[in-house]
């Protein structure tokens, strides 16, 4: 509840086995910031995994083939990748993150769940993924009844509002698989040797009540997780506490929020609207 020197937030991040900087996608600020983070940990003597959100688990053998091949450079990466073909914003943007990852040799990791795995838990729950998987997600494990509405709240408000709640609960089944990818793709390149893991990841996936670091809690409980949110400051809201969230049953989502400036772009409502409209 009180403001910290950006040195405090730096070592908490170096120190820490899992650290998660959560983003706003567009925001190049936010990239920028999180090469930063990932540099300061670097200079503190640690060579994490870097766990990107942007890119599939199974594009993992691409990044290996890359990455292990002559003359690999942060400025090909996203070619190799097919960055392009993947939905998210310019690669150039994200490519600060890489160019530290690369210079300091760290491990590159695909992150989340594959889009046909998606699709496939939209249309029939986790259930389809066997009792096996699911357990090694440990999606099988209640999140509790405020974590629950916190999520569905969550993406109601991402929908603005535009979705019934009913029709979202497919996608609280998505997120959850994806959360519990993004953890255990962090889980599981410590347990192949790396020196922790940062996540590059939206700052929902960062979030302590839902996200990723409930995950992180229950496959690895001794772990120190840290999870910091990128946050753009609103114009007329100057007060901190406006920007913490959480709840009287839940502490806030983060253990540190760092603000950003806002990056101008159109309204993300209007532009959903119309797509609803030119669906109908």
């Amino acid at each position: 509840g009180a403001f910290v020197d950006p040195d405090a937030v730096r070592a908490a991040i170096a120190a820490a086995r899992f650290a998660l900087l959560g983003e706003i996608h567009d925001n190049p600020r936010h990239h920028t910031l999180q090469a930063h983070l990932l540099a300061a940990s670097v200079a503190a003597g640690r060579a994490p995994a870097v766990v990107l959100e942007m890119l599939p688990r199974d594009l993992q053998p691409r990044v290996d083939a890359y990455l292990g091949g002559a003359g690999a450079t942060a400025d090909g990466f996203g070619a190799a990748l097919g960055w392009d073909d993947l939905g998210w914003p310019d690669y150039a943007i994200y490519r600060p993150i890489l160019d530290v990852a690369l210079a300091a040799s760290l491990p590159v990791v695909a992150g989340d769940t594959p889009r046909d795995e998606r699709r496939s838990v939209a249309r029939g729950g986790v259930a389809v993924l066997g009792k096996a998987r699911r357990e090694a997600l440990q999606l099988d494990e209640p999140l509790g009844e405020t974590a629950d509405i916190g999520l569905l709240d969550t993406l109601f408000e991402g929908h603005c509002g535009m979705m019934p709640r009913a029709g979202l609960m497919p996608l609280v089944s998505v997120q959850r698989l994806r959360d519990a990818t993004l953890a255990d793709a962090m889980v599981s390149a410590v347990e192949n040797g790396a020196d922790g893991a940062v996540l590059i990841a939206g700052a929902g996936h960062a979030r302590t009540d839902f996200g990723v670091p409930r995950y992180l809690r229950w496959r690895q409980p001794d772990a120190t997780v840290v999870a910091v949110a990128l946050v753009e400051v609103a114009e007329g809201e100057s007060d901190p506490a406006t920007y913490v969230g959480g709840t009287a049953e839940l502490p806030a989502p983060y253990d540190y929020l760092w603000f950003t400036a806002r990056k101008d772009r159109t309204d993300p409502c209007a532009e959903l609207e119309k797509r609803f409209e030119n669906a109908k």
